[in-house]
């Protein structure tokens, strides 16, 4: 991925700086100008500023605006698994965050652009600006996985293929299908938690909780080794880190769940969290079919996979 950096020369004394780089990038709204100020990405004279610095006439002030020249198009071809003028699946690699922290890239997409890590919104604007030109909702994000989550996702290139997917997810009439690396082998091959989760009050981490709200998730163990197993999740409710928490919740939490997994005497590390969407089905939002579509685990899950079978 490229940098890029632009300079502009102040022509109005005494002009805050963040109204002068709205000024200057029509695309960004003056919020994002102060993220990019706070970041450290724009210098006065070679030097870092506040955004209510008072330029002087004369001014020199510079902008690195991060990715906007990103070259990340081949890698997100190698991403697509199928599309048509309504929508995409993509194939998500582990380490991809869905989009920026915050808000200012849902009013001006182009922010995600501007962020140093690649991420999803931004992709996706890059290489396929029609979703944008056509006004789409966030980019088409229409759901999303965790960063250190691989596996295959859905966007929406139109306003209404975005609205039939949300829809879909808001009715639950979205199937699911992950798989995880967990430490340990459950006891039941088969089994089903129906617990709520959340925060508990003052603590960032979501677990079960009486406080939470309610989650269900099935699963299935497809394979195991002496203190490893591959477990299917079926998620029947949404939430957030759901399969993650109900797993740390039975004692077999997913291998490299900072959250919840303890590393073990002998027992490998996995490089991130071993958990992969697998499987999804859904209604296609134009033809009102059927659809289905999966992503086998990628070469690190499948490699993490044959050491816990070699060594545990």
């Amino acid at each position: 991925m490229k940098t890029k950096t632009e300079t502009f020369v102040s022509d109005v004394a005494g002009t805050r700086l963040d109204q002068f780089l709205a000024l200057k990038l029509p695309r960004y709204s003056r919020g994002h100008a102060q993220i990019l100020i706070a970041q450290g990405a724009v210098t006065v004279d070679g030097v870092q500023r506040s955004p209510d610095h008072r330029l002087k006439d004369g001014a020199r002030v510079a902008v690195n605006l991060g990715g906007s020249d990103w070259s990340g198009k081949d890698e997100f071809e190698s991403m697509v698994i199928f599309e048509d003028k309504n929508m995409l699946v993509l194939l998500k690699p582990a380490g991809l965050l869905m989009h920026p922290l915050g808000d200012s890239w849902l009013k001006a997409p182009e922010a995600a652009l501007a962020e140093v890590a690649p991420n999803l919104a931004g992709l996706l604007q890059k290489a396929r600006p029609e979703i944008l030109r056509a006004k789409t909702p966030r980019c088409g994000i229409v759901h999303r996985l965790d960063r250190q989550t691989s596996g295959v996702l859905l966007a929406a290139k139109t306003p209404k293929a975005y609205e039939s997917l949300v829809e879909q997810f808001k009715e639950r009439e979205i199937q699911k299908l992950y798989r995880a690396i967990v430490r340990g082998v459950p006891d039941d091959r088969l089994t089903k938690v129906d617990a709520p989760i959340g925060r508990l009050p003052g603590h960032r981490k979501i677990t079960v909780s009486p406080f939470g709200k309610a989650a269900e998730t099935s699963f299935k163990v497809v394979a195991s080794c002496k203190s490893a197993a591959i477990v299917e999740a079926r998620p029947l409710t949404g939430r957030t880190h759901q399969i993650r928490a109900h797993l740390g919740h039975l004692g077999h939490p997913v291998m490299g769940d900072e959250e919840f997994d303890t590393p073990r005497l002998r027992a490998p590390w996995p490089p991130r969290l071993m958990l992969h969407a697998h499987q999804i089905q859904f209604t296609h939002p134009q033809t009102g079919k059927p659809a289905e579509f999966r992503a086998e685990p990628p070469k690190d899950f499948r490699d993490f996979w044959a050491l816990c079978r070699a060594r545990i």
